[in-house]
Protein backbone atom coordinates (compact mmCIF):
# COMPACT_ATOMS: atom_id res chain seq x y z
CA UNK A 1 0.00 0.00 0.00
CA UNK A 2 1.43 3.41 -0.91
CA UNK A 3 2.15 5.66 2.06
CA UNK A 4 2.66 9.39 2.37
CA UNK A 5 4.93 10.56 5.18
CA UNK A 6 5.03 14.23 6.15
CA UNK A 7 7.99 14.96 8.41
CA UNK A 8 7.67 18.44 9.87
CA UNK A 9 10.30 19.26 12.50
CA UNK A 10 8.58 22.36 13.86
CA UNK A 11 11.19 22.97 16.55
CA UNK A 12 14.91 22.95 15.76
CA UNK A 13 15.76 23.85 19.31
CA UNK A 14 19.49 23.21 19.65
CA UNK A 15 22.29 23.51 17.12
CA UNK A 16 25.93 23.11 18.15
CA UNK A 17 28.28 23.80 15.23
CA UNK A 18 31.98 24.36 16.07
CA UNK A 19 32.72 24.61 12.33
CA UNK A 20 31.85 22.85 9.10
CA UNK A 21 33.57 19.87 7.54
CA UNK A 22 32.69 17.82 4.48
CA UNK A 23 29.08 16.78 4.81
CA UNK A 24 28.14 13.10 4.79
CA UNK A 25 24.36 12.96 4.72
CA UNK A 26 22.54 9.98 6.21
CA UNK A 27 19.18 8.91 4.78
CA UNK A 28 18.60 5.97 7.13
CA UNK A 29 15.86 7.72 9.09
CA UNK A 30 13.95 8.39 5.90
CA UNK A 31 14.49 4.85 4.61
CA UNK A 32 13.23 3.36 7.86
CA UNK A 33 9.89 5.08 7.31
CA UNK A 34 9.55 3.83 3.74
CA UNK A 35 6.41 1.89 2.93
CA UNK A 36 5.75 -0.54 0.14
CA UNK A 37 5.14 0.72 -3.41
CA UNK A 38 5.24 4.54 -3.82
CA UNK A 39 5.97 6.84 -0.90
CA UNK A 40 7.18 10.34 -0.08
CA UNK A 41 8.80 11.92 2.96
CA UNK A 42 9.20 15.63 3.65
CA UNK A 43 11.34 17.32 6.29
CA UNK A 44 11.49 20.95 7.34
CA UNK A 45 13.35 22.70 10.15
CA UNK A 46 13.59 26.40 10.95
CA UNK A 47 15.53 28.15 13.71
CA UNK A 48 15.47 31.89 14.37
CA UNK A 49 17.12 34.06 17.00
CA UNK A 50 17.47 37.76 17.73
CA UNK A 51 19.13 39.79 20.47
CA UNK A 52 22.83 39.34 21.19
CA UNK A 53 23.06 37.37 17.94
CA UNK A 54 20.70 37.50 14.97
CA UNK A 55 20.39 34.54 12.65
CA UNK A 56 17.90 32.35 10.86
CA UNK A 57 18.43 28.78 9.70
CA UNK A 58 16.30 26.75 7.28
CA UNK A 59 16.67 23.11 6.25
CA UNK A 60 14.41 21.35 3.74
CA UNK A 61 14.82 17.68 2.84
CA UNK A 62 12.78 14.81 1.54
CA UNK A 63 12.60 11.40 -0.10
CA UNK A 64 10.59 10.17 -3.06
CA UNK A 65 10.69 6.46 -3.80
CA UNK A 66 9.20 3.25 -5.01
CA UNK A 67 9.85 -0.06 -3.26
CA UNK A 68 8.98 -3.29 -5.03
CA UNK A 69 9.69 -6.94 -4.31
CA UNK A 70 13.25 -6.75 -5.73
CA UNK A 71 13.94 -3.14 -6.75
CA UNK A 72 13.99 -0.06 -4.54
CA UNK A 73 14.50 3.36 -6.18
CA UNK A 74 14.52 6.65 -4.25
CA UNK A 75 15.59 10.29 -4.66
CA UNK A 76 16.64 12.57 -1.79
CA UNK A 77 16.75 16.37 -2.36
CA UNK A 78 17.94 18.81 0.33
CA UNK A 79 18.56 22.52 0.83
CA UNK A 80 20.18 24.21 3.82
CA UNK A 81 20.31 28.00 4.32
CA UNK A 82 21.72 30.01 7.23
CA UNK A 83 21.70 33.81 7.37
CA UNK A 84 23.20 36.07 10.04
CA UNK A 85 22.86 39.86 10.26
CA UNK A 86 21.46 39.98 6.73
CA UNK A 87 24.31 37.95 5.19
CA UNK A 88 24.27 34.36 3.98
CA UNK A 89 26.64 32.22 6.07
CA UNK A 90 25.71 28.80 4.70
CA UNK A 91 23.96 27.82 1.47
CA UNK A 92 24.04 24.17 0.49
CA UNK A 93 22.10 22.01 -1.97
CA UNK A 94 22.27 18.31 -2.73
CA UNK A 95 20.46 15.68 -4.74
CA UNK A 96 21.00 11.95 -4.19
CA UNK A 97 19.57 9.18 -6.41
CA UNK A 98 19.86 5.60 -5.09
CA UNK A 99 18.85 2.15 -6.30
CA UNK A 100 18.92 -1.16 -4.41
CA UNK A 101 18.36 -4.70 -5.63
CA UNK A 102 17.31 -7.32 -3.07
CA UNK A 103 19.12 -10.64 -3.64
CA UNK A 104 17.30 -12.06 -0.61
CA UNK A 105 15.78 -10.85 2.66
CA UNK A 106 19.19 -9.98 4.17
CA UNK A 107 21.42 -8.96 1.24
CA UNK A 108 20.99 -6.14 -1.24
CA UNK A 109 23.08 -4.03 -3.57
CA UNK A 110 23.26 -0.24 -3.57
CA UNK A 111 24.17 2.14 -6.38
CA UNK A 112 24.01 5.93 -6.19
CA UNK A 113 24.78 9.22 -7.85
CA UNK A 114 24.98 12.49 -5.89
CA UNK A 115 25.54 16.15 -6.79
CA UNK A 116 26.01 18.85 -4.15
CA UNK A 117 27.42 22.28 -3.44
CA UNK A 118 28.14 23.93 -0.10
CA UNK A 119 29.12 27.59 0.25
CA UNK A 120 30.26 27.23 3.86
CA UNK A 121 32.67 24.43 2.90
CA UNK A 122 34.02 26.32 -0.14
CA UNK A 123 32.69 23.46 -2.31
CA UNK A 124 31.47 24.70 -5.70
CA UNK A 125 30.62 21.19 -6.92
CA UNK A 126 30.95 17.70 -5.52
CA UNK A 127 29.90 14.74 -7.68
CA UNK A 128 29.71 11.16 -6.40
CA UNK A 129 29.10 7.91 -8.27
CA UNK A 130 29.35 4.60 -6.47
CA UNK A 131 27.91 1.33 -5.28
CA UNK A 132 28.41 -1.79 -3.21
CA UNK A 133 26.77 -4.55 -1.16
CA UNK A 134 24.80 -4.25 2.07
CA UNK A 135 24.23 -7.20 4.40
CA UNK A 136 22.02 -7.58 7.44
CA UNK A 137 24.35 -9.07 10.08
CA UNK A 138 21.90 -9.25 12.97
CA UNK A 139 18.14 -9.51 12.51
CA UNK A 140 15.97 -8.49 15.44
CA UNK A 141 12.36 -7.52 15.98
CA UNK A 142 12.11 -3.75 15.62
CA UNK A 143 15.72 -3.41 14.46
CA UNK A 144 19.01 -5.06 13.58
CA UNK A 145 22.57 -4.40 12.42
CA UNK A 146 23.54 -3.81 8.76
CA UNK A 147 26.99 -3.46 7.18
CA UNK A 148 27.57 -1.90 3.76
CA UNK A 149 30.87 -1.99 1.81
CA UNK A 150 31.53 -0.30 -1.53
CA UNK A 151 33.53 2.21 -3.56
CA UNK A 152 32.76 5.57 -5.16
CA UNK A 153 34.30 8.03 -7.59
CA UNK A 154 34.44 11.59 -6.25
CA UNK A 155 34.99 14.73 -8.31
CA UNK A 156 35.26 17.98 -6.36
CA UNK A 157 35.75 21.63 -7.31
CA UNK A 158 36.49 24.15 -4.52
CA UNK A 159 36.43 27.96 -4.40
CA UNK A 160 40.18 28.26 -5.06
CA UNK A 161 39.67 26.61 -8.46
CA UNK A 162 41.37 23.37 -7.41
CA UNK A 163 39.67 20.32 -8.90
CA UNK A 164 40.27 16.73 -7.78
CA UNK A 165 39.06 13.30 -8.91
CA UNK A 166 39.64 10.36 -6.55
CA UNK A 167 38.34 6.91 -5.66
CA UNK A 168 37.08 6.44 -2.11
CA UNK A 169 35.64 3.61 -0.09
CA UNK A 170 32.04 4.04 1.02
CA UNK A 171 31.44 1.93 4.11
CA UNK A 172 28.36 2.05 6.32
CA UNK A 173 27.28 0.56 9.65
CA UNK A 174 23.62 0.89 10.65
CA UNK A 175 22.03 -0.11 13.97
CA UNK A 176 18.24 0.05 14.32
CA UNK A 177 16.47 -0.80 17.54
CA UNK A 178 13.82 0.12 20.06
CA UNK A 179 13.79 1.01 23.75
CA UNK A 180 10.22 0.48 24.85
CA UNK A 181 8.18 2.61 22.46
CA UNK A 182 11.19 4.74 21.41
CA UNK A 183 12.67 4.02 17.94
CA UNK A 184 16.48 4.29 17.80
CA UNK A 185 18.63 4.68 14.65
CA UNK A 186 22.43 4.84 14.64
CA UNK A 187 24.68 5.22 11.58
CA UNK A 188 28.43 5.38 11.01
CA UNK A 189 30.27 6.12 7.73
CA UNK A 190 33.93 5.62 6.82
CA UNK A 191 35.09 7.01 3.47
CA UNK A 192 38.88 6.64 2.98
CA UNK A 193 40.86 7.46 -0.14
CA UNK A 194 41.64 4.03 -1.59
CA UNK A 195 45.38 4.68 -2.04
CA UNK A 196 45.82 6.84 1.10
CA UNK A 197 43.70 5.95 4.12
CA UNK A 198 45.13 8.96 5.96
CA UNK A 199 42.77 11.02 3.78
CA UNK A 200 39.38 9.97 5.12
CA UNK A 201 35.95 11.16 6.18
CA UNK A 202 34.12 9.75 9.19
CA UNK A 203 30.58 10.35 10.36
CA UNK A 204 28.47 9.08 13.25
CA UNK A 205 24.90 9.96 14.13
CA UNK A 206 22.10 8.78 16.39
CA UNK A 207 18.39 9.56 16.40
CA UNK A 208 15.72 8.75 18.98
CA UNK A 209 12.05 9.10 18.02
CA UNK A 210 9.64 9.32 20.95
CA UNK A 211 5.97 8.72 20.05
CA UNK A 212 3.53 11.47 21.03
CA UNK A 213 0.35 9.70 19.97
CA UNK A 214 -0.58 7.68 16.91
CA UNK A 215 0.72 10.17 14.33
CA UNK A 216 3.19 12.44 16.15
CA UNK A 217 6.72 11.87 17.38
CA UNK A 218 9.58 13.84 18.94
CA UNK A 219 12.94 13.46 17.15
CA UNK A 220 16.24 14.07 18.94
CA UNK A 221 19.36 13.71 16.75
CA UNK A 222 23.07 14.09 17.43
CA UNK A 223 25.67 13.86 14.64
CA UNK A 224 29.45 14.21 14.39
CA UNK A 225 31.46 14.43 11.18
CA UNK A 226 35.21 14.63 10.60
CA UNK A 227 37.22 15.39 7.45
CA UNK A 228 40.91 14.58 7.92
CA UNK A 229 41.95 16.99 5.15
CA UNK A 230 39.33 19.72 4.69
CA UNK A 231 39.68 22.72 2.37
CA UNK A 232 41.72 25.67 3.64
CA UNK A 233 40.09 27.66 6.48
CA UNK A 234 37.57 24.85 7.11
CA UNK A 235 37.95 22.98 10.40
CA UNK A 236 37.98 19.20 10.60
CA UNK A 237 35.02 18.56 12.91
CA UNK A 238 31.31 19.33 12.77
CA UNK A 239 28.85 18.55 15.59
CA UNK A 240 25.09 19.11 15.32
CA UNK A 241 22.25 18.53 17.82
CA UNK A 242 18.66 19.03 16.66
CA UNK A 243 15.22 18.52 18.17
CA UNK A 244 12.09 18.37 16.05
CA UNK A 245 8.50 17.18 15.72
CA UNK A 246 7.52 14.38 13.31
CA UNK A 247 4.05 13.93 11.83
CA UNK A 248 3.16 10.79 9.90
CA UNK A 249 0.17 10.15 7.63
CA UNK A 250 -0.45 6.60 6.38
Amino acid sequence: MPRLFALLPLVAALAVRPASSQVIRSYEGLDRSAGEAGYATFGLTFTGRSGNSDYSEFDLSGAFGYRGERHWLRFYPSWHLRRSSGETQENAHSGHLRHSYFFNARTRSFAFVQLQDDESLDVVRRFLLGGGIRRNLVAAEGGGVDLGVGVMWEEELVETGEETSVMRGTNLLVVNGTAGSVALTGTAFFQPLLDDWGDHRISGSGTATVPLGSAWGLDVSLSWRRDSRPPAEVEKDDVTLTVGIRFTVD
